[in-house]
């Protein structure tokens, strides 16, 4: 980051008392997974058909841009690592997800009961987030671990039961790493390109988790890395002070906006944490509503935050925009692959750059002028849709 670019980072960027309980209104408990979207088609009876048709149902490509045999190969290649080595969009704990992983080989081989000293924590932390940062991580933040963003109970796509989730006591914190999707292909969403860049991020969370992990494990402390299972991201990485929560219902960045995905570290090696953060997004999102214009199945309220959920997906007690999981997911299915058009539209979602930053400390700080600055993002075209056939050819 360059010296302006810090300049203008360290006075958009305010840290604030409260996490993601700042959005907690009612009785809020652990969130039941079998109710999470991408889990209710393989047992809710009026969502089979769904299940079906997005998990089972093959998509032959088309004679044009975006929806080409290139484009899914490019697809399924980035998901690869992700499915045959993690499946944190399933049930997770294998592979690189694995909470325990067994010793093949070491080099250097280390003696079994050494364990660094962590009579400095600052220092420990802040190795810990090098290490993180080695391994892929864009962003990394440690929060205390809030069991009510656990699952509670998990539960297996495999076997469509409920399974437990038991984190130890002992894991008192979470490591929430971000990794970066790329911003050319996340513009040709819902196309192809996006949809590989999605894939990719889901790869690099199980990679960068899973090293971290065993990382810790090394230093003689115990980890469990996790994608989407075991627990909600969001709300800790809003504890881990690396963004904001949106109207798309996902996780706001100052340096990215919500092109990222979320990877958690859960250990009892003790570190200091971080400080939630605001940078006017909440703000901003209250008089934008270009992701909810730009959604193609109208899944994002354009209405003002509510605790009010629309189904058993939406966690009650949280007053946010509640999403329409299910007409989400049903637009997926019907073309055969994912849409982001939700992160493409976001005026948060542009690279780093002075002007880019100038805006965001706008945002930030000046607060009357959003209209302003969202009509400028309309005359330069920011959000639109990219040709997909273009992008091969960057």
């Amino acid at each position: 980051m360059s010296a302006l670019a810090e300049f203008l980072y360290n006075r958009t960027v305010r840290t604030v008392r409260q996490g993601a309980r700042r959005y907690v209104v009612g009785k809020v408990a652990p969130f039941d997974q079998k109710n999470e979207m991408f889990r209710r088609p393989v047992w809710d009876e009026k969502l089979l058909a769904l299940g079906e048709k997005f998990y089972r149902t093959p998509t032959p490509p088309r004679d044009r841009p975006g929806r080409s045999l290139k484009d899914q190969a490019l697809i399924n290649a980035s998901w690869h690592l992700e499915n045959t080595c993690a499946q944190g969009v399933g049930d997770g704990r294998m592979g690189l997800y694995a909470w325990q992983w067994e010793e093949i080989f070491q080099y250097p081989r280390v003696p079994p009961g050494f364990r660094i000293d962590t009579a400095d924590p600052a220092a420990v932390t802040r190795d810990i987030k090098r290490a993180a940062r080695f391994f892929g991580a864009a962003l990394v933040g440690v929060c205390e671990l809030d069991r009510d963003w656990l699952y509670a109970p998990a539960f297996s796509r495999k076997t469509r039961t409920s399974v437990p989730n038991d984190v130890p006591a002992e894991y008192r914190y979470a490591v929430v790493l971000a990794v970066e999707m790329d911003y050319e292909a996340m513009r040709c969403s819902p196309e192809g390109p996006a949809s590989a860049a999605t894939g990719l991020g889901y790869s690099k969370m199980a990679f960068v988790a899973g090293l971290l992990a065993h990382h810790i494990r090394g230093l003689g402390f115990r980890a469990v890395a996790c994608g989407n299972d075991t627990g909600c991201s969001i709300p800790m990485a809003i504890d881990a002070g690396l963004g904001e929560l949106a109207r798309n219902g996902l996780l706001v960045t100052p340096l990215y906006g919500p092109r990222v995905r979320l990877a958690k570290v859960l250990t009892d090696l003790p570190l200091l944490t971080d400080r939630p953060i605001e940078f006017g997004v909440w703000g901003l999102c209250r008089v934008c509503k270009k992701c909810a214009r730009q959604c193609p199945s109208q899944s994002i309220s354009h209405g003002e935050p509510t605790d009010r959920p629309n189904d058993v997906s939406n966690r009650p007690g949280v007053l946010r925009w509640p999403i329409r999981a299910e007409t989400c997911l049903a637009f997926w299915a019907r073309r055969g692959n994912d849409c982001s058009n939700c992160i493409r539209s976001c005026p948060f979602n542009k690279p780093p750059g002075t002007l880019h930053d100038l805006v965001r400390w706008g945002i930030s700080r000046l607060p009357r002028l959003h209209r302003l600055f969202l009509w400028g993002d309309d005359v330069f075209g920011y959000g639109s849709k990219a040709d997909p056939g273009r992008y091969w050819s960057i």
